[in-house]
C-alpha cells in the first residue's frame, strides 16, 4: 500500500511538473504571437485623390481581374501612409473621387509614364 501511494504521489508530481512547463510554454507563444505589433506603413508621396486614381487604374487595366474597387481599396489603404496621414480607410479614399482635377490626373500620369520609361530600362 506504501509503494503504490509513493508511486501516485511520484505521478502526481511528475504531471504537475508536465502541467507548469506547459503553462510556460504557452505563455511565451501566446506572448510572442499575440503582442500587437506596430502597424508597419508603405509611405508614399501621393495624396487621396491620386492614391483613388492609382487604385481605378489599376483594377480598369485588368492588374486584379477578381477585385472590385472597394475590395481593393479595403486590402490595401489601410497600410498606406503620406505625409499627412497614416493609413486610410477604403470609404475615405473612395470620397476622393470628387477630389480628382486636371492637376492630379497630370501627377498620376507623370508617375505611370516615368514607370513605364523604368521598365523599358530594365535589362
Amino acid at each position: 500500500m506504501q509503494s503504490t501511494l509513493e508511486r501516485w504521489d511520484l505521478i502526481i508530481s511528475l504531471l504537475k511538473s508536465i502541467q507548469d512547463e506547459i503553462k510556460l510554454l504557452n505563455g511565451t507563444v501566446c506572448d510572442s504571437r499575440f503582442q500587437p505589433r506596430e502597424r508597419e506603413f508603405v509611405h508614399v508621396p501621393f495624396r487621396g485623390a491620386e492614391i483613388y486614381l492609382l487604385h481605378k487604374a489599376f483594377i480598369d487595366a485588368g492588374g486584379a481581374s477578381h477585385e472590385s474597387y472597394k475590395s481593393l481599396l479595403e486590402k490595401t489603404v489601410a497600410t498606406i501612409s503620406n505625409k499627412t496621414q497614416k493609413g486610410f480607410s477604403a470609404q475615405s479614399v473612395i470620397k476622393y473621387s470628387d477630389k480628382v482635377d486636371p492637376e492630379t490626373k497630370d501627377n498620376v500620369k507623370r508617375f505611370l509614364q516615368k514607370m513605364m520609361r523604368n521598365i523599358d530600362s530594365y535589362d
